[in-house]
């Protein structure tokens, strides 16, 4: 078993899982432990994990949460504006 940390686009530890074999993205890193505690918000950098966390603003979280249901609802509207009329 592989353990990884999962980075986003900042190279910021969103994540840490477990893996049969080694995922080559670019966005996952071999990790010792499956400690989400201790890579949570790290950022790695040049093969070193940063002592600092950068822990998202809770607004920002919420506000692409606000922002991806307000596209979902603009879709299920779409679809049902096209089974009113017909199209489906």
């Amino acid at each position: 078993m592989i353990i990884l940390a999962e980075l986003n686009e900042s190279n910021v530890c969103i994540g840490v899982k477990s893996v049969i074999s080694m995922i080559n993205d670019g966005k996952h890193i071999e990790i010792e432990t499956a400690d989400y505690e201790h890579y949570a918000f790290r950022k790695y950098e040049n093969g070193q994990w940063s002592t600092e966390k950068f822990v998202p603003e809770y607004a920002q979280i919420e506000l692409s949460r606000m922002e991806r249901l307000e596209q979902s609802q603009s879709e299920q509207d779409g679809l049902l504006m096209e089974l009113m009329l017909g199209g489906i």
